[in-house]
């Protein structure tokens, strides 16, 4: 190694599990807080050598502190040296931090009431679910673009559990943005499914969970799978989208809703587990929209894995305990699913799904 911090030579290192936990280990007892990285091993002419490379996304939780002399401080770059930030520069930065979640907040309410404004909500109820990355990403919209996702998209269910027959019908266009829903008429709004997928990232996911129109109540059943299956499938597909179309990166902060409930329609939470007749869940109606909101990181979302899960257990929670509920049941906070809350005819497409991304399942009563 030079003066100047130049490398001289390339000396190939043993490669082992033990030397990436201890890569891993040096970085999370040495900065605070500990920054999300990749440990990449890439082998050399002999397989058992090689070189690891160092991935570091640009972070959301900056300023992030450094162990220096048994004291954390704040370094910073500056051309080919180091400084540290002063304590007026930390202050500035966390509250920088601060403004930057507060603008996603609002971006999430945004997103969503751009497709609320496409729903048709004459006597269908949806769960909703929102994304906005940290990291905003870039899609090019083009004719090319277009078609590609009218192929990936019309005529098939983004629903893991209960997509048989509830298939996406049309594929748009919107302002910095592609869109698709459940409905067969083009002069008709959205029914059934609908979703806005921005260049940025960003999206907004509707699927049915419950309909004014059965019986002479005015109030509503919201099936617990169906709101479930609603989640889960909503943050899978516009996870992927973030990450595989526009390039997004780092944590996404997420929104859920039911919508529309009212005073005059209310909702409340039933299962139809037994001899399909809906059983209440909840002590509660729901008369207004109470959101739920969480964060999670992107790439854990777009893989399908327990993370995703988890995120879904905590939005359904929120959503849930409006209700009169403690928790939503099909999921664990831990990123299982509970077997025994899906009806016996959900099990085999939820048992693929979860074999697929490696989640757990568990015959746990609550």
């Amino acid at each position: 190694m030079e003066e100047h911090g130049s490398a001289t030579a390339a000396p190939e290192v043993e490669l082992s599990d033990d030397e990436k936990r201890r890569i891993l280990q040096t970085v999370a007892a040495g900065v605070s807080p500990a920054p999300q990285l990749d440990v990449i091993a890439r082998p050399g002419t002999d397989p058992a050598r090689g070189f690891y490379l160092i991935a570091v996304p640009r972070s959301n939780q900056r300023p992030h502190a450094v162990l220096v002399n048994d004291s954390l401080r704040f370094p910073r770059r500056n051309g080919s040296t180091t400084v540290y930030l002063s304590q007026p520069e930390v202050r500035a930065a966390y509250f920088s931090q601060f403004t930057a979640e507060r603008d996603r907040a609002g971006q999430l309410e945004t997103v969503e009431a751009e497709l609320l404004a496409d729903l048709d909500t004459s006597v269908q109820v949806f769960a909703i679910v929102t994304l906005v990355p940290d990291l905003e990403g870039g899609m090019t919209i083009d004719t090319a673009a277009m078609k590609t996702y009218q192929e990936q998209t019309v005529g098939r269910s983004p629903l893991i559990v209960n997509g048989s027959g509830v298939n996406w019908m049309r594929a748009q266009v919107g302002p910095g943005r592609l869109t698709a829903d459940g409905s067969s008429r083009p002069d008709r709004r959205a029914t059934w499914l609908a979703c806005h997928q921005h260049a940025t990232g960003a999206g907004a996911f509707a699927a049915i969970v419950g309909r004014t129109d059965r019986g002479n109540s005015p109030q509503v059943d919201i099936g617990d799978e169906h709101l479930a299956d609603g989640l889960l499938s909503g943050l899978q597909y516009l996870a992927r989208h973030a990450r595989d179309r526009a390039a997004a990166g780092g944590n996404v902060f997420l929104r859920a809703m039911v919508h529309p409930v009212a005073a005059e329609r209310p909702a409340r939470l039933v299962h139809y587990r037994h001899h399909g007749f809906p059983e209440p869940l909840g002590a509660r109606v729901l008369t207004r929209a109470v959101p739920a909101v969480t964060v999670s990181d992107v790439d854990d979302m777009a893989a399908g894995g327990p993370e995703l899960v988890a995120a879904a257990h905590r939005l359904g929670s929120g959503l849930a305990q409006a209700l009169g509920r403690a928790e939503i049941l099909q999921f664990s906070p831990e990123g299982e699913l509970r077997r025994r809350y899906w009806s016996h005819e959900s099990r085999p497409a939820l048992e693929r799904w979860a074999q697929q991304g490696d989640v757990k399942i568990t015959d746990d009563e609550v």
